[in-house]
């Protein structure tokens, strides 16, 4: 018997074991970019990163319209059941939030380096004792960018020990990011996945982005509505780009001939589809009219 209850003590110190390292998150190192009480924008990586597995697109460049464009159209689909009714997606960001992070975001990605991801918090007061949490990440990987959302307008107290886990991981999601994270037109969205870097028991939300034909179907009457809303400038630290450094840079967008010739192709195609469609619908309603049977005839006086 003392066998059996050494043994069942041994099985349950080893679960509590397993589950305590699954809910401890990794070591972050930092380098901070812009930071105060109610946000911040930085560097992290991982404490003694193995350099050989860690590797991404880092330095980028972002013009102010580019980036803009991917935080204005960001947002959350919120989950619900086989049988509940849908609910309205939630912007990820509000034009004032964008505006505001958006130079600290450009001058984060100019000069991270390979092993550095892009950290961003949002903390804005609720109340005298509570505040709204959004908080998330940014890379370059293989052509693509990606968008991590782990808390998004999460109320938590202002002195909460949750609230002290994410100021030092942003990818620690609280209680999960609320949905699944997306952009439209979704034909660039190459994939949404969970996100368990937080090494936390919720997971955030990713979305890897095709980015530059995203930005290149972007209309120009949608870039001159851009250029006229985004209120703030290039940040003129920001413009210090990294290859001063000596370091290679990956552009985020570049507007030259190829980017027009792209956005003017995929405009051409959606007239094309659009003319198809209206085709269609136009022979689906002379075959319901032939189809119909004659009306009375009219009496005539």
């Amino acid at each position: 018997m003392p066998e059996l209850f050494g043994a069942g003590l041994l099985r349950f110190f080893l679960t509590f074991l397993l589950l305590t390292s699954a809910c401890a998150g990794p070591s972050i190192h930092t380098r901070a970019v812009q930071e105060n009480e109610d946000w911040f924008v930085r560097l992290d990586s991982v404490e003694n990163p193995d350099r050989n597995t860690v590797h991404y697109q880092h330095p980028a460049t972002w013009t102010a319209q580019d980036l803009f464009v991917i935080l204005d159209q960001l947002f959350i689909e919120q989950r619900v059941g086989l049988m509940d009714e849908p609910k309205p997606v939630q912007d990820v960001f509000s034009p004032e939030e964008s505006q505001h992070i958006l130079p600290a975001l450009q001058m984060a990605f100019h000069e991270a380096l390979p092993h550095e991801w892009v950290a961003f918090l949002l903390a804005q007061p609720r109340s005298q004792n509570e505040r709204a949490i959004t908080s998330g990440g940014l890379f370059h990987e293989s052509d693509r960018l990606h968008i991590v959302v782990a808390n998004h307008r999460t109320i938590l107290p202002s002195h909460s020990n949750e609230l002290v886990n994410v100021r030092a991981n942003p990818l620690y999601s609280v209680n999960g990011s609320g949905g699944t994270l997306g952009i439209e037109p979704r034909r660039f969205v190459i994939s949404t996945k969970a996100n368990w870097s937080g090494g936390h028991r919720a997971s955030a939300s990713e979305l890897v982005l095709d980015h530059r034909g995203y930005l290149a179907q972007v209309h120009l009457s949608d870039r001159r509505r851009v250029t006229k809303d985004l209120t703030t400038s290039d940040s003129p630290t920001a413009s210090r780009t990294a290859a001063e450094d000596g370091r290679p840079i990956v552009e985020g967008t570049s507007p030259d001939s190829s980017t027009t010739i792209q956005r003017l192709e995929s405009e051409i195609q959606q007239l094309k589809h659009t003319l198809a469609d209206k085709q269609q619908q136009l022979e689906r309603l002379k075959d319901g009219a032939a189809g119909q049977p004659l009306g009375r005839p009219v009496p005539q006086h």
